[in-house]
């Protein structure tokens, strides 16, 4: 009798050759692909977390190389990673063409891959809203609100972009990420692999792989541009595999993107610890294991409710003079 984890592995294989097929015919679904979604709830989630290291990847995979290559696991390392929890979210979200023109909108922990009509591909993080448009001579996505990695299959007769607000990015062949953060103002721009260019304020730049530029939505303040290590690109990129890396961010820059990720949301009793900095990677689907981690680096202490989770204890207030 198969092992648990060799039933796994065969899921994450036949995934893995399913998602080969729909990235090289995007617009048809592979013969076959209703029956073995139907077959087994844990197949949607196991496709959906397949076509995302696709995104990560950069492009397809060939099926015979999925099939028997020995150094296919060394590529899908992380598959196994992703936690059970974000899986059965994925496999919630509808993963098939979107029609031109449809908007595409995440709650809370749902995090959806997307194959657009022109082969390009996209994974929109949770609490994000977005519109495509994508024809024959201009593909747009508007991102109104949240984060997307966007993988473009390049066309010159039909420009790829994305705008937000005042910003707009053109694709010259790239993976790329943009996170839109309406109460900041702010669009930040991640470009993993290729070329993008920005415009915004009036002037145009160009972003190349392994550079992060910050713009104000409205146009309004100059680009701050800076350069990004892989392993940092990585760690920006965790989301995509239930993954919340952590060199140096702030305890409420964390807890901000565990909170767009769990219904159980965490508060801090002191907003001073806001501003403490913290190392390590977390289950982005864990927000107590989180909090109690992060509390007892920081010598005070997590409590976890059922409906909340607080870290800290609140600050005294000066006794009356």
């Amino acid at each position: 009798m198969a092992n648990r984890g060799d039933t796994a592995s065969r899921l994450e294989d036949e995934a893995a050759r399913w998602a080969a097929r729909i990235d090289a015919s995007p617009d048809i679904a592979p013969a076959g692909l209703d029956r073995w979604l139907a077959a087994d709830p844990a197949h949607a989630g196991a496709l959906l977390r397949a076509q995302a290291t696709l995104v990560m990847l950069g492009g397809a995979v060939p099926e015979t190389l999925v099939a028997e290559d020995p150094g296919r696991s060394r590529r899908f390392w992380w598959l196994g990673g992703a936690s059970a929890t974000l899986a059965a979210a994925l496999a919630a979200a509808a993963l098939l063409l979107p029609a031109r023109g449809e908007a595409i909108r995440t709650g809370i922990g749902e995090v959806r891959s997307v194959a657009l009509h022109d082969g390009s591909s996209l994974a929109v993080d949770a609490r994000s809203d977005l519109v495509t448009r994508i024809g024959s001579t201009a593909r747009t996505v508007a991102l109104n609100d949240g984060k997307a990695l966007f993988r473009v299959r390049h066309d010159a007769a039909a420009p790829f972009r994305v705008t937000v607000g005042d910003v707009t990015i053109t694709d010259i062949g790239t993976i790329f990420q943009v996170e839109a953060d309406r109460d900041g103002g702010t669009v930040e721009v991640l470009v993993s692999e290729g070329v993008v260019e920005v415009a915004a304020a009036g002037r145009t730049l160009r972003l190349a792989a392994g550079q992060r530029g910050r713009f104000a939505i409205d146009g309004g303040t100059p680009a701050k541009v800076e350069h990004v290590d892989a392993p940092r690109i990585e760690r920006a990129l965790g989301w995509t595999s239930g993954r919340l890396d952590l060199d140096g961010e702030t305890l409420g820059e964390a807890i901000a993107e565990l909170n767009r990720h769990n219904q159980l949301q965490i508060a801090l009793a002191n907003p001073a610890l806001a501003r403490e900095k913290l190392y390590g990677a977390f289950r982005i689907d864990d927000p107590a294991g989180f909090a109690q981690t992060a509390a007892l680096g920081l010598g005070t202490r997590a409590r976890i409710g059922p409906d909340a989770i607080l870290i800290g204890t609140p600050q005294k207030k000066p006794a009356p003079r």
